[in-house]
């Protein structure tokens, strides 16, 4: 695996000859308090920038094209997330770069699975292309599991061996993405185990899904090379990971909150080498509003954590962990010159960005403008519906043509992905089982939406509170067919002709009538707008949901998570009704009468 990204001697030879005062840096960064992530000090002195590289840290003369006066600000590396997916932002590179700079991100460890799962390798690599033109680097995670759940799902792509080798042997690429146990541990363990030694091959890390396993379960989880999780759910779980060399990856996304419940045992820990920030998943109002690694740095040290120590962990301790610190993670020579002015340690109030040894972001205002990119038809045209597709075909039918049935329900948790499992009963007519909108008992199905099958899995949610209409989504974790929460078969099916029309995104009906959508025709995943623009959509969607009736805070997010087939304890795929914990397909009706 590569060090140092260095493309020619001749980059060297100038790299170091402007180290040495001998030739003129491009760029130099005066009177700045420098903050050293590998020693956790601080110390004055001027940073000098030579084209996208730091040539040295000096505190006497220099030799230097242009001179940027710190102004006694702390200089801190680029900020990092070390887990997240571009897709739940549903904004093209260029335009989350946008989002990401003004909060001193200038590095992503992106799992594209969501675009591999819908377009495979040639959709990752699309991906990557239009982030070479963009703000922030990206690396990826390679996806690991597409499709996530074999057997139990229908997605748009197979990476096998030979497509994982593809990307893997790709600069960019730094591990093998997220794999949990049902992967490592289950019947077809052995195809994902020589994934893990593909990786290894080429000094590549392996990702870890880690929810809710059992010490001795992650005993094999690190013994199989699965080296860190975004999965952690508190400060008790952090410590046993942390202990058995497994990084935490500790996650503040939109609906994933765990970062409050981790950092008060984290700070306890006098090495936190392994600890590392990320969001996962993050939707760009709250990005915009709230912050992204900068807000996770900065809700640590409000919660206790030593300034540097936060800042290591979303700097130095991922760039280790991914073996890419020569290259990023630090102020020093031969690295990135991704820096960060910030006003205050503690507040973390950032003024100045220089991403690649340029300056593209001063006191609230970005300097650097980017180009539309254009994305090609074969990505824009992923929506597949079934002609033969019906209305009935989203609801439970009932064995009986009346009475009553009790189901399984999925319980929704707010700001967790986590999917209770519930039991109602719950009334039959015609053969056809009734939602009962009184108890928020809702129908919710998946519509196979890749190949045009006939295929839909079907269940009852609980947590949505609509009490009329339907809401569905063309982003529904892994698969990524097409989700839709419902009062009745009616509207769900409006709903999921909608998405077909616009080629994906989110929609609210209301009497089969279209009230608001958050369009994302690329893949049926990403926005060609802009992100206030997206961020404008999807606060109508939101508002239109609430006005239906939904109490969450962020349905559209909880709706792509309600489907996922890995995680704890129920989810859904075009199949069926899956027990995650097993890992089947579960029948959601229980008994009748």
């Amino acid at each position: 695996m590569r060090k140092y990204f260095i493309g020619s001697v001749n980059e060297l030879i100038e790299l170091g000859e402007a180290a040495l005062g001998l030739r003129r840096s491009t760029l130099a960064i005066t009177n700045a308090n420098i903050v050293d992530v590998y020693t956790g000090t601080i110390n004055e002195g001027t940073i000098l920038i030579y084209k996208d590289r730091v040539a040295g840290i000096v505190n006497g003369s220099f030799k230097a094209e242009k001179v940027f006066d710190g102004k006694g600000k702390y200089a801190i590396p680029g900020l990092m997330d070390a887990h997240m997916h571009i897709e739940s932002t549903m904004l093209l590179p260029t335009e989350l770069s946008k989002l990401l700079i003004p909060h001193g991100v200038t590095s992503i460890f992106a799992d594209p699975h969501e675009i591999a799962n819908v377009l495979g390798v040639r959709g990752v690599k699309l991906l990557l292309e239009l982030a070479s033109k963009s703000l922030i680097r990206v690396f990826i995670e390679v996806p690991s599991r597409v499709p996530t759940a074999p057997q139990l799902e229908d997605t748009g792509s197979f990476l096998g061996i030979d497509e994982t080798l593809d990307l893997l042997s790709l600069d960019n690429s730094v591990s093998l993405g997220e794999l949990n146990y049902q992967n490592v541990l289950g019947e077809n363990k052995a195809f994902y185990l020589e994934k893990i030694l593909l990786a290894d091959s080429l000094g590549k890390i392996v990702n870890g899904h880690m929810a809710g396993v059992s010490p001795e379960t992650l005993n094999a989880l690190g013994s199989l090379g699965l080296l860190d999780d975004h999965e952690t759910l508190n400060g008790a779980e952090a410590v046993e990971r942390l202990k058995r060399g497994i990084a935490v990856m500790v996650r503040e996304g939109s609906t994933e909150r765990n970062l409050k419940d981790i950092i008060k045992d984290i700070i306890k820990i006098p090495d936190k080498r392994k600890v590392l920030m990320c969001t996962d998943d993050k939707h760009p109002k709250d990005i915009l509003y709230e912050g992204h690694i900068d807000y996770n740095v900065r809700k640590a040290i409000e919660l206790g954590m030593d300034p540097i120590e936060a800042i290591q962990t979303a700097t130095i301790n991922i760039a280790q962990h991914f073996g890419i610190d020569s290259y990023v993670g630090a102020i020093a020579p031969l690295r990135k010159a991704d820096i960060v002015l910030v006003d205050s340690l503690e507040e973390l109030s950032i003024s100045h960005v220089f991403f690649n040894g340029k300056h593209v972001f001063a006191d609230g205002k970005l300097l650097v403008e980017l180009p539309k990119p254009n994305i090609p038809e074969w990505a824009l045209k992923t929506i597949k519906i079934s002609r033969e597709l019906r209305s009935e075909d989203l609801v439970l039918k009932a064995p009986i043509s009346e009475g009553n049935v009790k189901v399984r329900v999925m319980g929704v948790i707010e700001d967790q992905i986590v999917v209770k499992e519930l039991n109602y009963w719950l009334s039959v007519k015609d053969g056809f089982i009734l939602p009962d909108l009184e108890n928020d008992v809702l129908h919710i199905a998946v519509v196979e939406r890749h190949r045009g099958l006939r295929s839909v899995g079907k269940a009852f949610v609980k947590g949505f509170g609509l009490k009329k209409g339907a809401i569905a989504s063309s982003v529904a974790h892994d698969h990524h067919n097409i989700v839709v929460v419902g009062a009745n078969a009616e509207e769900m099916y409006a709903a999921v002709k909608y998405l077909e029309k616009y080629g994906g995104g989110f929609v609210v009906v209301e009497n089969r009538s279209l009230r608001a959508i958050v369009d994302l025709p690329f893949a049926g995943l990403l926005s060609l707008d802009t992100a206030e623009e997206v961020i404008e959509k999807l606060e109508k969607a939101n508002v239109e949901a609430k006005r239906l009736g939904c109490k969450l805070k962020s349905p559209f997010m909880q709706l792509e998570f309600i489907t996922l087939p890995t995680v704890p304890k129920l989810g859904l795929t075009n199949r069926g009704l899956v027990d995650s914990r097993n890992y089947k397909i579960i029948d959601p009706i229980i008994e009748y009468k």
